[in-house]
């Protein structure tokens, strides 16, 4: 490192240990056995933005896995919607006595419930967690604020980001927005994370209460010692604006794909069992060149750079239906489902549909 970056951002012994610290805070993630990636958002020299990737659910044979992902987005939300100082509370209470996993559990459902009754029009929290399990296993950032918990807060908008991650890397600290959408087609949820993105990039005012909220209420105060205090000085954009720091918007666009979904190789014991899912992974992937195209046109319309931006298309063949599974794994029955609200973007949108070039 020059001597310069090194007045700017300290010695490179306290990025390691930022990097260290910020690391502790990943949480583990088993959704790389339930979502294939086909498509990985890498950089392309010859390609502007955004990086796009595309997932998609996995199979058993032929059929995909819906209730298994639905099983373990529900299980992955006893990370997602805690706090990391009441993780560790329940951690400890778990310990000495079995019977807190119960009180864990129940408190996690409560989250969720309690979320829904409060804002029925809303229907994203299944992809606010898809994209909390995801941005921490192909970006490796951990997430700094449980957005969950703070949205059920009495005195906290639903408003704002649904997630914040970050990651100490090249140097500088990668701060990932994170926006979720459940869409009835790819170009639908994307034309609505664009808009969203644009949105956010837009108001400095709820920009900087992002990063207030992971100062104040965030997951940083489970660290300890000269690392906390470094990691907090990066969330200070006001008071350290000398220090290095990456934005990136993460849109997670997961979708119904009842198209590829429904086209079945016939069954046959004399071919390998995964043949249906390379099969579907093959024709999917087919379509990263104009669904990285739309998302490009979408952001570039809405003013945003897409050069800032990663794009992750997760396909399932009916949203809905696992959006209905994630809380039959809860354990709510199904008279109980909450509505699909209205920012599932199935409505028709004029600017979604037809050539993305």
């Amino acid at each position: 490192m020059a001597n310069g970056e090194a007045d700017r951002d300290g010695s490179d012994a306290d990025a390691g240990a930022l990097a260290r610290a910020l690391a502790t805070l990943l949480n583990p993630s088993k959704i790389d056995g339930v979502v294939n990636c086909c498509v990985r958002a890498v950089h392309d020299e010859a390609w502007e933005g955004p990086r796009t990737g595309l997932l998609h659910v996995r199979f058993g044979e032929d059929r995909p896995r819906v209730e298994d992902l639905a099983d373990i987005l529900w299980t992955e939300c006893m990370y997602y919607a805690l706090p990391r100082r009441r993780q560790e509370r329940f951690r400890r209470e778990i310990a000495a006595d079995m019977t807190a996993v119960a009180r864990c559990y129940q408190a996690v459902r409560n989250l969720f419930i309690d979320f829904n009754a409060r804002y029925p029009e809303r229907a994203s929290e299944l992809g606010e967690v898809l994209a909390y399990c995801l941005v921490q296993e192909h970006l490796g950032a951990a997430q700094v604020a449980s957005k969950m918990s703070l949205k059920t807060a009495a005195n906290m908008p639903v408003h704002g980001l649904d997630g914040i991650h970050a990651v100490f890397e090249n140097g500088a600290l990668t701060i990932y927005f994170l926006e979720s959408k459940l869409a009835s087609e790819g170009r639908r949820g994307v034309a609505s994370y664009a808009a969203s993105a644009a949105e956010f990039l837009g108001d400095r005012r709820q920009y900087l209460r992002e990063y207030e909220i992971v100062a104040d209420l965030g997951n940083l105060d489970a660290l300890e010692g000269e690392a906390r205090q470094r990691a907090l000085d990066h969330f200070d954009v006001i008071g350290h604006p000398e220090l290095r720091r990456r934005e990136r918007f993460v849109g997670i666009i997961c979708h119904s794909e009842p198209g590829h979904f429904g086209k079945r190789l016939p069954i046959r014991d004399d071919q390998p069992p995964d043949i249906h899912e390379r099969d579907f992974a093959e024709r999917y992937a087919a379509d990263h060149g104009n669904l990285r195209i739309a998302a490009r046109k979408q952001l570039l319309k809405h003013g945003a750079d897409p050069a800032k931006a990663i794009v992750l298309f997760v396909a399932v063949p009916d949203v809905r239906e696992l959006r209905k599974a994630f809380y039959v794994a809860m354990g709510v029955a199904e008279r109980e489902l909450p509505l699909d609200g209205d920012d599932l973007a199935m409505d028709d949108d004029e600017d979604a549909g037809g050539d993305p070039a």
